[in-house]
């Protein structure tokens, strides 16, 4: 079976997190919203702090930027001063319509993992990922909405492509996925 997507208002996949996070429930998906932003800084370390955990950096631009290093990043010791630091972040939300047997369950999950490379300078990614599914308790395709019951609050949103509406029906789950990928490098002068 093909899997086509289909655009909604990106509202939709914001306000879906303030109903209450990674695995996916094992059903049919059909991705309804995705989207993802990137953004990279890369600067140059001139304060390495390690007991509080916190390295400044100054970009290209002359602007200084204190990093807070989570405890997850290990081999803070062995970034000097004058080493180059590039760090990208990476946002990811996806929403997906759950058909079968699976699809109609509320709930938030949340996972994490930690990704080290090997090398002689420190390198790695942190994941986080929260999945918060919903049920379709409305549609009304005359004012082109759905009514969506999440694990804490039920709300009404806009659809941009009524066509959508045509696959959704009440009972229907609906998966909303929010990832955070942040990675780093650390490179000689």
């Amino acid at each position: 079976m093909s899997k086509m997507p289909r655009p909604v208002i990106l509202a939709c996949a914001t306000s879906l997190g303030m109903l209450g996070s990674m695995p996916m429930t094992y059903a049919e998906t059909v991705p309804v919203a995705e989207v993802a932003v990137s953004s990279a800084l890369t600067g140059t370390v001139t304060v390495v702090n390690q007991d509080k955990r916190m390295l400044t950096i100054k970009t290209p631009e002359g602007r200084f930027e204190v990093l807070h290093v989570p405890e997850e990043v290990k081999r803070l010791d062995e970034i000097k001063v004058g080493n180059t630091l590039t760090i990208t972040e990476t946002n990811l939300i996806l929403v997906d319509l759950q058909k079968g047997p699976e699809g109609g369950s509320l709930g938030v999950t949340k996972d994490s993992a930690v990704f080290r490379e090997p090398g002689e300078k420190p390198a790695g990614s942190i994941v986080e990922a929260m999945t918060i599914n919903g049920i379709v308790e409305s549609v009304d395709k005359a004012k082109s909405t759905v009514t969506i019951k999440g694990p804490e609050s039920t709300m009404t949103f806009d659809v941009r492509d009524p066509a959508v509406l045509e696959s959704v029906a009440p009972g229907d789950g609906v998966s909303a996925s929010y990832v955070r990928a942040i990675s780093g490098e650390v490179t000689s002068r």
